[in-house]
């Protein structure tokens, strides 16, 4: 077994080592200690060649943002366990990770010496609890963005594929494309369509569903460089992946369900009560407080419509769930109806 060294490291930057010696260096990098080699090669070689650059404060900033957001699409794409990458100043390698984890693109920044460089930039649209959205991404494709969620995308669609990132949940009207394929990602599963409407909810922590209302979609589990086929989807189909449990669910939905979220209406049928208190809770920025777990528990088939307020929400809810509640401010406290005793 060869030694890994300086040498070995810079003849791997410069996409010079053989397939063997890729795996070593790659293996080398699960290390926590692997940070002092590369420490030694930056100030040798790679730091000599960015001083010179006289790049303005704010361009570095930027530049340092685009490094961080790709890097985070990189790990998206192609997990791996990289100890020391996941440092504050992991920035500070970015002429390395061009070459080392990149590869199928390099960001750049716009310098004094060189005005011609084609700057790539990912942009971030999130949204706090109690705030929706809709966006137009480059392809024309509309978003509708729920509250407490977030999405990332390219500024400009220029590869073989229009790719986006979401943690929350979304609905998406995506422009028609046969040869460019839409790709939602969000963790491992990858929803992939080439134009249809659908709704993806994907909390973190949370299983991940997908409902269609036209179109096809594809969805699939991508571990280990390798793609497990989840579920294919038709209108009024719908699947959910456990990610925990490596479970998935199919169901049929109403269409109509799924395109009236966009509007602000929620459908729940024989949804548990804490669920539905999550969902209010991101909506309407609020905190809900049950005081029983059998009243958490308990099964609510209701119909909400958004465009009122919270208080006449909790009114609506508390008769279909057959509760009591308190509105304090921003909390709220759902309680079991007292007893009355003769």
């Amino acid at each position: 077994m060869s030694t890994i060294d300086k040498s070995l490291i810079r003849k791997y930057l410069e996409g010079n080592c053989t397939s063997a010696e890729i795996l070593e260096v790659r293996k080398y990098l699960q290390r926590s200690d692997a940070q002092q080699l590369f420490d030694e090669v930056w100030d040798e070689d790679w730091a000599a060649r960015i001083k010179p650059l006289p790049v303005a404060k704010k361009e570095l900033e930027q530049w340092q943002r685009k490094m961080d957001e790709r890097m985070y699409q990189a790990a998206m794409e192609e997990p791996r366990t990289m100890p020391f990458f996941k440092q504050a100043k992991v920035w500070r390698y970015a002429a390395v990770w061009l070459v080392l984890i990149l590869g199928a693109g390099i960001w750049t920044f716009k310098a004094v010496q060189q005005p011609s460089v084609v700057e790539v930039a990912l942009i971030e649209r999130i949204n706090p609890n109690g705030k929706r959205t809709v966006l137009t991404l480059p392809d024309s494709s509309i978003v509708h963005l729920g509250p407490g969620s977030t999405l990332r995308f390219a500024q400009q669609f220029n590869g073989s594929n229009r790719m986006v990132e979401l943690q929350g949940e979304a609905f998406f009207e995506v422009t028609k494309n046969p040869t460019k394929p839409f790709i939602i990602r969000t963790g491992n599963i990858a929803t992939q369509v080439l134009g249809t409407s659908f709704k993806i909810d994907a909390f973190a922590g949370k299983p991940v569903s997908v409902s269609v209302s036209t179109g096809k979609v594809r969805v699939d589990r991508h571990v280990n460089n390798k793609v497990e086929p989840i579920a294919l989807l038709l209108p009024g189909e719908a699947v959910t992946w456990d990610e925990q449990r490596s479970q998935k669910m199919l169901a049929s939905v109403a269409v109509a369900d799924v395109l009236g979220w966009k509007e602000g209406r929620l459908f729940f049928n024989e949804t548990k009560l804490a669920d539905i208190a999550d969902i209010l809770e991101r909506w309407y920025n609020v905190d809900i407080k049950i005081k029983s777990k059998t009243l958490a528990n308990r099964l609510v088939k209701v119909n909400l419509t958004t465009n009122i307020s919270i208080a006449k929400i909790m009114n609506i809810l508390s008769v279909a769930g057959d509760f009591h509640y308190q509105i304090n401010g921003n909390e709220i406290l759902i309680k079991n109806k007292e007893r009355m005793t003769m």
